[in-house]
């Protein structure tokens, strides 16, 4: 029997705001040189999404028959079924879609294994 617990900080989380030569050029007084220009809105290091916290179980048998050796598992992960979110939008808008969850972690599930020695 064996078991992992991880427990991750979450992501740290931006605000991307795109200024285009329209919203710059009024207060530039000329066209920005490189286009578009893409800027974070919030300061680094003081947002950030919650604590990612994932437990995986393994139990397994070992049997032997004379020359055979066969052994038996059944992996279980994300035991406690969280959902918590992995990566959010990062593109600001006032109108838009900021911080909607776009992954989260993959719901609990089994896998089954046999190992046959001969």
């Amino acid at each position: 029997m064996s078991g992992t617990w991880r427990s991750d900080p979450g992501d740290e989380e931006r605000a991307d705001y795109v200024v285009t030569n329209a919203i710059a050029q009024p207060s530039l007084g000329r066209p920005l040189s490189s286009g578009n220009v893409t800027v974070n809105l919030v300061p680094r290091g003081t947002l950030y999404g919650q604590r990612v916290n994932n437990i995986d179980l393994r139990v397994a048998k070992i049997l032997r028959f004379g020359q055979t050796r066969t052994q038996f598992g059944v992996d279980l992960y994300n035991l406690l079924n969280s959902d918590a979110v992995t990566m959010y939008n990062n593109g600001y808008s006032p109108t838009g879609a900021w911080l909607t969850p776009t992954a989260i972690l993959p719901a609990r599930y089994v896998r089954l294994n046999l190992q046959l020695d001969f």
